[in-house]
C-alpha cells in the first residue's frame, strides 16, 4: 500500500484562512484535489446543533467554502443530514444560510434527498446503501469532522462523518430508528425510515460500508478545539488534513492518545482497501505529531494546568506584548531590557521568563489582595470543567458583588491565568506549577 500524506498545522491568532491554505498546500496542488469547474460538496458535522458535545465550527466551513470558490469550483454545496435535530435548524444555528448566500453555495438537506442505490461489498452487513443524490453526483467531497471522542470508533472523525450521509428519508433520524419503531418514547411518525438503521449491524461496519461507496477527496479535521464528546473542551488551534480519510483519522487518533489499529473500524477499512491503519504507512508533514498531541481522555477530569508555552500560545501578539509591558511595570524584568515585536520572539522570551525558577513566587508577590482571591477561586473552579461565567458569579457571591475585572487583569498581565475562548463556554487555564506555588504561599503566609 502506498504511503499516504497527512498535514498538521497550527492556527495562530485566529488566521484560519492562512492556516487552511497551508495545510492543504502540504498535500499538493489544490487544483488537482478540487479541479476547475468541479461540483464540490462540503460535509460538516452538524449532528445536533446547538450543543456542547462537538460540531464543526462555522468559521471553518466558511473558510473551506471560500477556498473552494477561489479555486474555481463550478458549484458548491453544503450538505448534512442531522440526526437529533432537523438539518435546516442546524444550518440556522450555525449561520449556514448567510455563508451560502455570501458565496453562492447551495444548502442541501441530505435527510430529504432522493437516494441513488449503491452496491456495498460483501461482509459489511448490508447489500446496498441509498446515497443522497447530491452526494452521489458530486465530483469532490470535502469532509469537515470534529476532533472529539465518540463511542468505540474511538473518535468522531472523517470516516464517522459519513454517518450523516445515511439520509433520514431511508434510514431514519436516529441510529436505530427502524429497529425501535415500536417504542412510543423513541419513534416519531415519518422519521423512522424504511431501511436498516445507520448503526446496523454494528457501528464499525456501517461506517466502513458508507466509505466504500462514498469516496472522500479531502478530509480536514476541525481540531480548533478538542472534546471528550461529553461537553468538556480544550483549545488546540489545530487543523489536520489529508486526501485519504483513513490515514487522516489514524493520525488524529495518534494525536488524541489512541492507536487506530486496535479498533475494528480501522482494521475493516484496511481490509476493504480504503487506507492504512498504522502510522508507519503515513507521511506526516507540517507540525510533528508529538508536538501537537493531547490525550482527550484527560478532559473527563478537569484540566486545570497546561505547559507555559501552550498557555502563552493561546494568546495573540497584542496580549503577549501586554505581558511584556507588565513585567517591566512590576519590575520583574529590567525597564531597559530588550523588547520583542514579533510573535516568535515574544513567545520564546516570555516562556523563558515565566518558566524561570522563582517566577511564580515573585509574580504572586505583585498581586493585589483581590487578585489572589480570584486566583483562589480559579484553582477551585477554573480549568476546562469550569467557565468564566461561573468564576465571575462565585467571585461576586463571595465578595459582595465586587467588580472582578481589575483582579482578572492583574492575573492575565502577569501570565498567571489564561482566559480561553471556546465554542462551548470560555474558561480559565493556569500554567503548570502555579497551583503548587500558590499552596506553598498559603502555607508559609
Amino acid at each position: 500500500m502506498a504511503t499516504e500524506r497527512v498535514g498538521i498545522v497550527r492556527v495562530n491568532e485566529q488566521r484560519l484562512d492562512e492556516a487552511l491554505g497551508r495545510v492543504v498546500g502540504l498535500l499538493g496542488d489544490l487544483e488537482k484535489i478540487v479541479p476547475q469547474g468541479s461540483r464540490v460538496l462540503i460535509k460538516p458535522n452538524f449532528v445536533f446543533p446547538p450543543t456542547n458535545r462537538g460540531i464543526t465550527h462555522p468559521r471553518l466551513v466558511e473558510a473551506v467554502v471560500r477556498l473552494a470558490a477561489e479555486t474555481g469550483a463550478g458549484e458548491i454545496l453544503i450538505g448534512e443530514g442531522s440526526a437529533d435535530v432537523y438539518t435546516s435548524q442546524g444550518y440556522r444555528f450555525q449561520g449556514m444560510d448567510g455563508i451560502a448566500a455570501r458565496y453562492g453555495a447551495e444548502l442541501v438537506d441530505l435527510n430529504l434527498e432522493e437516494g441513488v442505490r449503491k452496491k456495498v461489498p460483501e461482509g459489511l452487513g448490508r447489500d446496498y446503501i441509498m446515497v443522497p443524490r447530491a452526494v452521489a453526483e458530486c465530483d469532490v467531497l470535502i469532509s469537515l469532522p470534529v476532533f472529539k471522542i465518540w463511542g468505540g470508533s474511538p473518535l468522531s472523525l472523517s470516516l464517522k462523518n459519513l454517518i450523516g450521509v445515511y439520509g433520514a428519508r431511508y434510514y431514519g433520524h436516529n441510529k436505530d430508528s427502524l429497529e425501535k419503531g415500536d417504542d412510543p418514547e423513541y419513534a416519531i411518525a415519518g422519521d423512522l425510515g424504511t431501511e436498516m438503521g445507520a448503526h446496523q449491524p454494528n457501528v464499525a461496519k456501517a461506517i466502513c460500508a458508507m466509505n466504500t461507496v462514498v469516496p472522500t477527496q479531502l478530509a480536514i479535521i476541525d481540531a480548533l478545539e478538542g472534546s471528550d464528546g461529553e461537553g468538556h473542551w480544550i483549545r488546540l488551534d489545530t487543523l489536520i488534513a489529508g486526501t485519504n480519510p483513513v490515514a487522516t483519522d489514524v493520525v488524529a487518533c495518534q494525536m488524541a492518545g489512541f492507536k487506530a489499529d486496535e479498533y475494528e473500524l480501522f482494521n475493516l477499512c484496511r481490509e476493504y482497501g480504503l487506507g492504512p491503519s498504522t502510522m508507519e504507512e503515513i507521511e506526516v508533514v507540517g507540525e510533528k505529531v508529538e508536538d501537537m498531541s493531547f490525550d482527550l481522555k484527560r478532559l473527563r477530569d478537569n484540566v486545570l494546568e497546561m505547559p507555559i508555552h501552550f498557555c502563552l500560545n493561546l494568546l495573540n501578539t497584542g496580549e503577549l506584548k501586554q505581558i511584556q509591558r507588565a513585567l517591566k511595570v512590576y519590575g520583574l524584568v529590567a525597564e531597559e531590557g530588550p523588547e520583542w515585536d514579533r510573535r516568535e520572539g515574544l513567545l520564546a522570551a516570555l516562556t523563558d521568563l515565566v518558566s524561570a525558577e522563582g517566577y511564580y513566587e515573585r509574580a504572586l508577590g505583585k498581586c493585589t489582595d483581590y487578585a489572589l482571591k480570584l486566583l483562589d477561586i480559579l484553582i477551585e473552579r477554573g480549568g476546562t470543567a469550569g467557565s468564566m461565567v461561573d468564576v465571575e458569579r462565585a467571585f461576586g457571591e463571595k465578595y459582595d458583588g465586587l467588580y472582578r475585572y481589575p483582579a482578572h487583569r492583574v492575573l492575565t498581565r502577569l501570565g498567571l491565568a489564561y482566559a480561553v475562548d471556546s465554542a462551548a463556554a470560555p474558561y480559565y487555564l493556569l500554567p503548570e506549577g502555579l497551583t503548587e506555588a500558590w499552596k506553598r504561599r498559603k502555607e508559609h503566609g
